[in-house]
């Protein structure tokens, strides 16, 4: 926030009733506000674009009187540097703003601490259920971290799935084999690219989830992947990628029948299924993926990436 703000702004926010404080305040005219709604009203901008630190760091470069913000040691290089070279990197707050997010919980077992808020909070009135919030740490600094890391973090799987692909090309493509269509790197549909993978010999899936035992909605997509190979004509063969056994050992042996499985997928695939195929209950998904077992490979993603093997918080 660059520009000079002129005592007209302030007098206009000082006719604006405070909002109740939580933690941080901001003093306006004499009057205490919560950081984020002086900021918001000198800057316009909402309030999930930035953290209370960033409007406390702001709000005292424009001169005005805040309350203390007490970053970790880690932190504190960086807070120090960022307010003295008069910039803010958004970098840096992310970065901060992970570091909020896994100290709380690391520090603890989440299902035990939010059972214990729960329990504190039972009974409370207005001024006891504050002291519960500051002794479980609910503060306006983790609510802004979660904000935005949710916000970063939503992206997480189109950068797995990309770095996947990318990394899985150089294995398996083969001498002179020339990927012909640009790869679809992110999670998600594009009808202009409608494999993930195409070469002048290959079609190719990626589905990166990892199975936990209980995969209805998975189950129903990597069937639905499969049915896509198997309906293309190309000729070229293809290849169903994904971690680990348990989706093998479902496509080669379960007894639920197509029918099943593409039962939420769109009447228009289905049709096409049924086309091409026949009725769908009159296979189940094990019999369909023997039929085509010489065109579409089943191959599991840990034996090309052995990160993906890891425990699903690791990766």
């Amino acid at each position: 926030m660059e520009e000079v703000i002129g005592p007209s702004v302030f007098e206009a926010i000082s006719e604006v009733e405070p909002e109740p404080l939580r933690e941080h305040w901001v003093v306006v005219a004499d009057k205490r506000y919560p950081p984020k709604q002086v900021y918001q009203l000198i800057t316009g901008l909402p309030r999930s674009a930035y953290t209370s630190h960033r409007a406390l760091a702001e709000l005292r470069r424009l001169g005005l009187s805040t309350s203390v913000y007490t970053p970790s040691r880690t932190q504190s290089a960086r807070v120090e540097a960022s307010e003295e070279s008069g910039e803010t990197s958004g970098i840096d707050e992310l970065a901060e703003s992970f570091a909020t997010l896994s100290r709380f919980l690391t520090d603890h077992d989440l299902t035990a601490h939010l059972a214990a808020a729960e329990a504190a909070f039972q009974h409370t009135g207005s001024a006891t259920s504050r002291e519960v919030i500051t002794e479980y740490g609910f503060s306006d600094d983790l609510l802004d971290a979660a904000l935005a890391v949710r916000t970063q973090v939503g992206r997480i799987n189109d950068v797995i799935h990309a770095t996947v692909i990318a990394r899985v090309l150089p294995i398996v493509l083969e001498e002179g084999e020339v990927v012909v269509r640009r790869p679809s790197l992110a999670a998600g549909n594009d009808p202009s690219r409608p494999f993930d993978l195409e070469t002048d010999r290959r079609i190719a899936e990626f589905k990166l989830a990892q199975w936990k035992g209980k995969d209805a909605m998975r189950k129903h997509s990597v069937v639905a992947d499969l049915v896509h190979l198997a309906l293309d004509e190309s000729g070229r063969r293809a290849q169903l990628f994904v971690v680990g056994a348990l989706p093998v050992r479902f496509l080669t042996t379960t007894t639920s029948t197509i029918a099943w499985a593409l039962g939420r997928s769109p009447a228009h695939f289905r049709s096409r299924f049924e086309q091409r195929f026949g009725p769908a209950t009159d296979f189940t998904i094990a019999e369909f993926v023997r039929a085509h077992s010489e065109r579409i490979e089943l191959v599991d993603l840990t034996t090309l990436v052995p990160s993906l093997a890891l425990s699903p918080e690791r990766i």
